[in-house]
């Protein structure tokens, strides 16, 4: 897939404090990329610069095709509330002069209003301004799209709809950048997630893969713990959040009978094992625990 956004070293600091510390990030056509992190950790700082409403303090974004331009759904809608929303559009299309009233009104039956509806803005439900500020996102048909918390205020219908067509926007090469707290509905929309943390990606998740190669497991106790990490090797051995037993992701190219098979002969106990099911869940938290590549 062509690479339509390159992001490398990019830095932000504000009052000597922090916000972003060397990202570097990439994203293809028809690729959808999930933001997660805990509140304050950097993501919409993000989302702004590369959409350039804020300027990084090192490091840069690169665009495949800047004159395709960005579209941006902002966490909180901006719009004239003594205004319809067709008029809304109107006035935002003006300032770049790219389409006409046809476009408009296109984008706005795509999200699922009535062009011409006349009600004021200011007497809109809140999923009501979100499909809006969605419609002014996608009007002049962008390549890139940027979607703070989309979901904010669409009842359950609206996020099935979201979902729907970013998967449209997606098969005709659109890359899509999201950030929000909702991870179920990140694991269901996106192809890959970045989890950011204290300003930093901590890691990156590929929804898509198969992780044929990866095997869960839990065994009776520490000490059983302890055989299987000198067994497997510290770096093949990733432990998980565990209320009951010791458990983990192994890393091994080798079948979950093989694996059994050199285990028991070994005297450790074994309360399961199973092929790895990627758990966005799991590993945010478990990416929760860490500050500067440190568990706390």
């Amino acid at each position: 897939m062509k690479e339509i956004l390159k992001i490398r070293s990019l830095k932000k600091v504000v009052r000597r404090k922090p916000i972003l510390r060397d990202i570097n990030l990439t994203l293809s056509e028809g690729e959808i990329l999930g933001l997660i992190g805990p509140n304050g950790a950097g993501k919409t700082t993000l989302l702004k610069i590369i959409s350039g409403t804020v300027t990084a303090t090192a490091g840069s974004v690169q665009l495949a095709e800047p004159e395709s331009g960005i579209g941006v759904l902002p966490e909180t809608p901006a719009l004239l509330p003594s205004l319809s929303g067709f008029q809304n559009l109107q006035l935002l299309a003006s300032i770049r002069r790219k389409i006409g009233e046809q476009e408009i009104r296109k984008a706005m039956e795509t999200v699922g209003l009535d062009p011409a509806n006349r009600k004021a803005v200011g007497n809109y439900s809140l999923g009501m301004k979100q499909r809006l500020m969605l419609a002014q996102a996608i009007m002049e048909k962008p390549k890139l799209l940027l979607l703070d918390e989309p979901t904010n205020g669409l009842d359950p219908l609206g996020i099935i709809d979201l979902r729907q067509l970013l998967f449209r926007l997606a098969s005709q090469g659109v890359g899509i950048i999201i950030a929000s707290h909702l991870l179920h509905e990140i694991e269901l929309m996106c192809h890959r997630v970045a989890i950011i943390s204290n300003g930093s990606i901590v890691r990156e998740v590929n929804l898509q893969s198969s992780e044929q190669h990866l095997i869960e497991i839990s065994v009776n106790s520490q000490s059983d713990w302890d055989k299987l990490v000198r067994w497997a090797g510290k770096d093949n051995l990733r432990p998980l959040p565990s209320k009951d037993f010791p458990r983990g992701i192994l890393n091994s190219e080798l079948s979950v009978s093989r694996v059994l098979a050199e285990l028991l002969p070994a005297d450790i106990a074994i309360e399961s094992i199973q092929r790895a099911t990627i758990d966005l869940e799991a590993i945010f938290l478990e990416c929760s625990q860490l500050k500067d590549g440190v568990y706390r």
